[in-house]
């Protein structure tokens, strides 16, 4: 179902929400007491209407509480790609400090590593997938850090900046591709659904008409809202709101560029 939803804009959720929760809240026991001449007692009525404000409650709680949750898996996902995006422009400045043919190609490999994360990767994000390219790209950039041979102290100390940096690089792909399997235990789904089913059912129950239909139909106004924000940002690599890979994509832009402001490197003056 959270699939479907996903495939749908933020207003396009709020709209089908909102009509499902207007007809069957309001429009369903109108038509049930018109036409069925269907009414509650008053005794009923008055029990139901304080039931009822018991379940808008928890209701309330619940959605307020998956909210939070939620929220704070998006943002830490969000601060996470931002650190990869970061990682890498820290790996390709240590590349260009060592210098050399070795610096420029190593330059080069970490590149492809990043254009395959964006353009392969991050679309099998969304299903908890990961990219056999990324895998490669990411080994080829582990050789070459390991095979880079300093010959002065300035690259041993990039040499041990690389290696830092790729161990924090590999670190945070893997928490990225966890993070890609965060969603809401089923079981306050469940939850939610089952205190607002409640809620609908004591709403049938409110009288006199008059009341009724501006009560219950503005309450279900404020879960449509509620659970349009929880939906929408329930999938972390999922639907209009989900995590981009823009820091990525604006790190990939300055890829390189330190060679360029400083001048290409040399080994050594030649004879």
């Amino acid at each position: 179902m959270l699939n479907f939803f996903h495939s749908l804009t933020t207003i396009q959720i709020g709209a089908l929400l909102l009509t499902m929760g207007l007809t069957m809240s309001t429009i369903a026991p109108l038509v049930a007491r018109r036409y069925f001449h269907w009414a509650p007692s008053e005794p009923l009525a008055k029990g139901a209407e304080e039931s009822f404000k018991v379940m808008i409650s928890l209701s309330l709680l619940l959605l307020a509480f998956c909210m939070v949750r939620s929220q704070g898996d998006h943002r830490s996902v969000e601060d996470l790609v931002s650190r990869e995006a970061t990682v890498i422009i820290k790996l390709d400045r240590a590349f260009a400090a060592f210098g050399g043919s070795n610096g420029t190609r190593m330059q080069g490999v970490l590149m492809n590593y990043a254009d395959a994360v964006v353009k392969k990767e991050w679309p099998l994000l969304e299903s908890g997938g990961r990219s056999d390219a990324v895998t490669t790209a990411l080994n080829e950039l582990n050789l070459g850090t390991k095979t880079l041979d300093p010959e002065s102290a300035q690259q041993q100390i990039a040499r041990a900046e690389i290696l830092a940096a790729f161990t924090q690089l590999s670190d945070l792909r893997e928490a990225r591709l966890s993070a890609s399997r965060l969603k809401l235990p089923d079981y306050l789904w469940h939850a939610i659904l089952t205190s607002i089913t409640c809620a609908l059912v004591l709403g049938w129950l409110q009288t006199p008409t008059s009341k009724m239909v501006p009560y219950v139909g503005g309450v279900s106004l404020a879960l449509s809202l509620l659970m349009t924000v929880l939906i929408s940002t329930a999938g972390i690599f999922e639907g209009e709101n989900a995590v981009t890979p823009e820091p990525i994509e604006k790190a990939i832009s300055m890829l390189g560029k330190t060679l360029v402001a400083e001048g290409p490197q040399t080994e050594g003056p030649k004879k």
